[in-house]
């Protein structure tokens, strides 16, 4: 099982996406793009600590056989028309969230209900027009498809829940480790409810007067690539991808730059908080972590920097977080 680096703030609008290669101004040029306000003692409204039947609640929903809206599931597939397998319409292995609107009209929802392991005939209508492939426009398929596994919010794992599949579907040896390790993520999710608070106020406190457009462009160009992948998995361009989203490139290139503006004036406002506050990691911080990541990813110490974008990105990491649990720390409930 790959160990993720330790995200405080995985779910907190993409505060943390891990930025891609590329040399960062130094903090100190910062001042002149950020001029910070109160970040200190920010009140938010209180969050529950986790429950015994949150946890159970969530137990419950990992350990079950059968699809349910806004599972990710692992898919094989084969597309027929007429009995003749079409280019493009099979598949293995492909991870699809019941929900997103992904697959044409249909598909998804045909999902719902399926138990592991089973295959099913999904009868449907190509869209029409259907702009990515206009020649399959309104014409009849029957979708084949396995479910070969189910990704709930934070995995299904197993029909039940007993200590033999707890030990042969995760990395726990008992039923005991297991719960505790999600109650541990239910209460991260409700730090990071809190985190939102936080951020929403310290980044209305902040004055932005610039950005270095180095890193902007670097992230705007995270984006366009990220959208070029997308396109080159359903087999077409981005134009085309654009075009069939009403998207003009120029509106898309706007888009990609306010992104870019966006990720610069985090990272500015984090790294300009650990300045004020004197918050930095250490080097025996950095090969802690890394020395953890490795003994439970079972990948060697290169190919796990390479994966993770090299040290200064997992310290960046790391001192991201620290920012973010110091500002929890000094924030006041109410």
């Amino acid at each position: 099982m790959k160990k993720e680096i330790k995200m405080v703030a995985a779910a907190l609008c993409a505060l943390l996406v891990l930025a891609g290669c590329g040399k960062k101004a130094d903090s100190e040029d910062y001042n002149k793009y950020v001029t910070l306000g109160q970040y200190k003692g920010i009140e938010i409204t209180a969050v529950p600590d986790v429950t015994q039947e949150e946890i159970d609640a969530e137990l419950a929903n990992r350990f079950r056989d059968t699809v349910e809206n806004g599972d990710t599931v692992l898919i094989d597939y084969v597309g027929t028309m007429d009995g003749v397998a079409f280019d493009g319409g099979t598949a293995e292995n492909q991870s699809l969230t019941i929900g997103s609107n992904s697959y044409i009209d249909g598909f998804e929802e045909g999902l719902v209900g399926v138990k592991l392991g089973a295959t099913v005939d999904l009868n449907l209508n190509f869209p029409n027009p259907y702009d990515p492939n206009p020649d399959y426009s309104g014409k009849a398929v029957v979708f084949t498809v396995t479910v070969q596994g189910i990704d709930g919010e934070g995995g299904a794992v197993g029909a039940e829940l007993t200590e033999e599949v707890v030990t042969a579907n995760t990395s726990f040896d008992s039923i005991a480790a297991y719960s505790e390790n999600v109650k541990e993520e239910l209460q991260l999710a409700k730090d990071n409810q809190k985190l939102n608070q936080i951020w929403e106020v310290v980044q209305k406190n902040t004055t932005i007067k610039g950005y270095p457009q180095q890193e902007v462009t670097k992230y705007a160009d995270e984006m366009k690539s990220y959208y070029q992948s997308l396109a080159a998995m359903y087999g077409i361009d981005l134009a085309t991808l654009l075009a069939a989203n009403n998207m003009s490139e120029a509106d898309f290139n706007k888009d990609c730059e306010s992104y870019g503006q966006q990720e610069t004036a985090k990272y500015m406002i984090l790294e300009m908080i650990a300045k004020e506050e004197s918050i930095s990691v250490s080097d025996e911080e950095l090969n802690q972590e890394i020395e953890e990541a490795v003994g439970q990813s079972g990948m060697e110490r290169d190919a796990l920097l390479e994966y993770y974008g090299g040290e200064d990105q997992i310290r960046d990491n790391l001192l991201y977080n620290k920012v973010l649990e110091f500002l929890l720390e000094q924030a006041v409930e109410i």
